[in-house]
């Protein structure tokens, strides 16, 4: 094949076309298929990777990689020894962070809302999983004061700002087991967001000494332990490890068991990804083939001359591959680039809102992967060509004398 005459060719069929309204118009409705095709794909795989990474990280960023906690929900004692116990025996372990927890009632401005109410040690959870404070401070004080830290969320349905104080009830169990209600005052010292729905509008944070006196718990007695690893890869072999090491009645639930339903709704949303980014594909294929082959038509008594004039079949089809192709590479890369700075302005400004009961998240998210890019031009650029071959064949197996005289 003369390559030098066949790109020499497709330029010259190129420039010819814009004298031709309606020849350039299909190359143009091609070039835009493709290129819509291209930002689309580019698009949709990256809010997906969004939604994969943003999910994982809010869950383990909010309740760790495994949390270690009774069957009955009963205290755990002798925490000190236990979080020893584990963190020497399993060396993956980062952290073991201990808390109690208990369900209860907030009272606010704008109402009361139900809640989870979670005693920690404040500057070791914001060291082991940083939290965005938009309003007071994330420090609450000593380990017994009054202070707390509520979601952004909640903080609006109950008309509270940094500094205002909330009242916090919850269940106490008396001597006798009888169960009577435990009213006390707390001041808010920051409000967190996390970007997930569910955990600004449920979750209170206390100082842990001050959550073990409101609840009644005694000292050296906690809920459960928040364990972070030095990897994710690990979670379900050390969870197993966990059980095997404590035994009865403990046991170990990892972030997959704890938000199973939010990770199943991503692999749902992932399922029919294929078939969407395929028909799209198609589309852009079809416009494609569409033009070649209009161009094909009006190209016939061209392709005769040249054809007289001793060019090859193999030549012909060249002329009509890089054409093709050539809009395809042009589609892809300008296609991608526009998927590109999309995903960039949804990154900086968060232009598209979400109903966070329903998507989990706030802000669509977006996040970009090399390997999307690779995917996306790889698969763009092969359907191009391949939808090259039936209009260079047929311009090919045309027979000079027959092309002379199509005018």
């Amino acid at each position: 094949m003369n390559f030098r005459l066949a790109e020499f060719t497709a330029r010259r069929f190129a420039q010819s076309f814009r004298n031709r309204a309606f020849l350039t118009f299909t190359r143009s409705i091609a070039l835009a298929s493709v290129i819509i095709g291209s930002m689309a794909l580019i698009i949709a795989l990256s809010v997906l990777e969004g939604f994969d990474r943003a999910l994982h990280e809010n869950a383990v960023r909010f309740t760790a990689h495994i949390q270690l906690v009774t069957f009955n929900k009963r205290p755990i004692y002798a925490a000190d020894s236990i979080y020893k116990h584990l963190t020497s025996a399993i060396p993956e372990i980062y952290s073991a962070m201990a808390n109690v927890e208990r369900e209860g009632l907030v009272r606010g401005n704008g109402g009361a809302e139900g809640v989870l109410i979670k005693g920690v040690d404040i500057d070791e959870e914001f060291h082991a999983r940083p939290k965005r404070i938009i309003a007071g401070s994330a420090k609450i004080g000593y380990e017994s004061s009054r202070t707390a830290l509520i979601g952004r969320k909640l903080a609006a349905s109950l008309d509270i700002k940094a500094g205002d104080n909330i009242i916090l009830t919850v269940m106490t169990t008396l001597p006798d087991g009888e169960q009577m209600p435990f009213v006390r005052k707390f001041t808010v010292s920051g409000i967190y967001e996390t970007g997930m729905a569910q955990y600004d509008d449920l979750y209170i944070y206390l100082p842990i000494q001050s959550a073990s006196q409101f609840f009644g718990i005694s000292d050296g007695s906690v809920s459960s332990f928040d364990i972070m690893l030095r990897s994710a890869d690990n979670i379900p072999a050390v969870a197993a490890r966990i059980e095997d090491i404590l035994g009865y009645p403990y046991y170990a639930i990892s972030v997959n068991d704890i938000h199973a339903g939010i990770f199943a709704w991503i692999d749902l949303q992932k399922k029919p990804i294929p078939i969407v980014l395929g028909l799209i594909s198609i589309v852009a294929v079809m416009n494609l083939l569409t033009m070649l082959l209009i161009s094909v038509v009006e190209k016939t008594y061209s392709v005769g001359i040249l054809r007289a004039l001793g060019m090859n079949r193999i030549d012909i089809m060249a002329v009509f591959t890089m054409q093709g192709t050539l809009i395809g590479v042009i589609g892809t890369i300008i296609g991608c680039g526009l998927g590109y700075l999309a995903g960039l302005i949804q990154q900086t400004w968060g232009i598209v809102r979400l109903n966070g009961d329903i998507y989990y998240l706030d802000v669509a998210p977006v996040a970009f992967s090399m390997r999307h890019f690779i995917v996306v031009g790889a698969v763009s650029i092969t359907l191009s060509l391949l939808a090259t071959i039936i209009p260079a064949w047929i311009a090919a197996k045309s027979k000079p004398v027959s092309s002379l005289r199509f005018r």
